[in-house]
C-alpha cells in the first residue's frame, strides 16, 4: 500500500499536473484578487501640508498641537508647516506632499476656512485631506459651542481661552462608548480572497488520487496490482492517502504563501490546521462519491468539475449568497466551504482555537454523510 501511494505522489509531482491546478493557478488568482493587482492604495504616513494663519488661531493650534501629533502616531499622515499658500501649493505640484490645508485668516465675525489643495486625478489623496479638515472643522465648531454655552450659564465671568477648551475636549474620557458585541471577528478581504481560492481549487487537486483507479482499470494496471500480494481495500486507501495529502499539501502552502505575500490574516494556527485537515477530508469523501458513481474517468472529471463549481458558488468561494435572502443564507450552509470560513471568521478576532469546533464538526459530518456511501461504491472499482 506505501508502494502505490509514493508511486502515485512522485508521479503527480513529475508531471507538475497537481501543483498547477492545486498551487500555482489558485495562488495566481489570490495574488492578483487579493491586492497585488495596480490600482490605488491609502499610503501609509501620507506627507500632507499646512499653512497656518499670523497671528495663531484656536483652529491652528487644535491642528498642529492634537491632530497631527495623533496621524503622526497612527501613521496615517505626516503634517509638514509651510510658510505660504503659494509655497504649499508649489510642493503639491512638485509631488513633495500629497495635500495641502490651508487654514484662513479669521473674517470679522471670527469664523475661518480651512481649503483643501490636492492634484486633480488622485482621490485618495484628497479624500484623506479633506477627511482631516472635516475633523479639525468639526472639533472647532464643538470648542465655540462650548465656549458660547459658558458665557450664556456666567456672563460675568472671563471667557476661557478656545485652545484651552480645545484641549479639555481632546483629552477627556467620554462618557459614551460603542462596545462591539461581536464574537466572530471579521475576515479581511485579502483572507477572504485567500480561503475562497484554495478552498475552491481543493476539490480539483483531491481528484488527483482517487482518479486513477479509473484510469489503471482502464489501461490494465489495476488488475496487475491486484494480482500482487495486496487486498483491493489497501489499494483504495493508497489512492484516498494520495488524494487527502495532495489536498492538505495545496491548502498549507496557499495559506502560508498568502499570509506572507499579501498579509492574510487566518487567526490561530491550530485552529486553521484543524480547519484543513477537516476541510481536504470532505473534498476526499466528496470526490469519493463522484469515482463511486462514474463509469469513465472522462464521466469522473467531468462529474467532479462541476460539483466542484457547484459547491463553490454555494459556499461563497466568488461572492456570498448569503446576502440575497433566507434561501440563500440556507443553501450556501450545504457547502463545506462555508464551514471553512466561518471557521476562519470565528478565529479571526483573535480568539482560541476552540471557536472553530462548531465548523469542524459540521465538515467532518459532512465526510461521514458523503465518505462512508462512496467509500461503499467506490470499492466495486477495485474489485479484481
Amino acid at each position: 500500500m506505501f508502494d502505490i501511494f509514493v508511486r502515485d505522489i512522485l508521479a503527480r509531482l513529475r508531471d507538475r499536473s497537481a501543483l498547477i491546478l492545486g498551487i500555482a493557478a489558485p495562488l495566481v488568482l489570490i495574488l492578483i484578487l487579493g491586492g497585488l493587482a495596480p490600482g490605488p492604495d491609502i499610503e501609509k504616513d501620507q506627507p500632507l501640508g499646512v499653512v497656518l494663519p499670523a497671528p495663531p488661531t484656536a483652529v491652528g493650534t487644535l491642528l498642529t498641537d492634537q491632530v497631527a501629533p495623533l496621524l503622526k502616531q497612527e501613521r496615517i499622515a505626516v503634517l509638514t508647516e509651510y510658510p505660504t499658500q503659494e509655497k504649499a501649493a508649489r510642493a503639491v505640484e512638485d509631488e513633495d506632499i500629497d495635500a495641502a490645508l490651508i487654514v484662513g485668516v479669521p473674517d470679522a465675525r471670527g469664523r475661518q476656512t480651512i481649503t483643501v489643495l490636492a492634484p486633480n486625478g488622485h482621490p485618495i489623496d484628497t479624500a484623506v485631506a479633506i477627511g482631516i479638515a472635516d475633523g479639525v472643522t468639526a472639533q472647532a465648531n464643538a470648542v465655540t459651542s462650548v465656549v458660547g454655552a459658558i458665557r450664556l450659564l456666567t456672563p460675568d465671568a472671563a471667557p476661557p481661552d478656545a485652545a484651552t477648551v480645545s484641549a479639555q475636549l481632546a483629552t477627556a474620557t467620554p462618557t459614551v462608548t460603542v462596545a462591539n458585541d461581536s464574537t466572530s471577528g471579521g475576515l479581511t478581504p485579502e483572507t477572504r480572497v485567500a480561503a475562497g481560492m484554495a478552498t475552491f481549487f481543493l476539490f480539483f487537486t483531491v481528484q488527483f488520487g482517487l482518479l486513477g483507479l479509473l484510469y489503471e482499470r482502464r489501461v490494465g494496471t489495476l488488475a496487475r496490482l491486484l494480482a500482487a500480494p495486496i487486498t483491493p481495500r489497501q489499494v483504495l486507501v493508497a489512492k484516498l492517502l494520495v488524494s487527502y495529502v495532495l489536498g492538505v499539501l495545496s491548502m498549507t502552502v496557499l495559506i502560508v504563501a498568502a499570509r506572507l505575500i499579501i498579509h492574510a490574516h487566518f487567526g490561530s494556527p491550530l485552529g486553521v490546521a484543524l480547519l484543513v485537515l477537516s476541510g481536504v477530508a470532505a473534498a476526499t469523501a466528496t470526490v469519493t462519491l463522484v469515482v463511486g458513481v462514474a463509469r469513465t474517468p472522462e464521466q469522473a472529471g467531468m462529474a467532479q468539475s462541476m460539483v466542484a463549481l457547484l459547491l463553490g458558488i454555494l459556499g461563497g468561494s466568488f461572492f456570498s449568497l448569503a446576502r440575497s435572502g433566507d434561501f440563500g443564507a440556507a443553501i450556501t450552509r450545504l457547502a463545506p466551504h462555508y464551514w471553512f470560513s466561518e471557521g476562519l471568521t470565528r478565529i479571526s478576532g483573535g480568539q482560541s482555537w476552540t471557536a472553530v469546533a462548531g465548523p469542524v464538526g459540521v465538515l467532518l459530518l459532512f465526510t461521514v454523510v458523503i465518505g462512508v456511501p462512496g467509500l461503499i461504491l467506490a470499492r466495486r472499482t477495485v474489485k479484481p
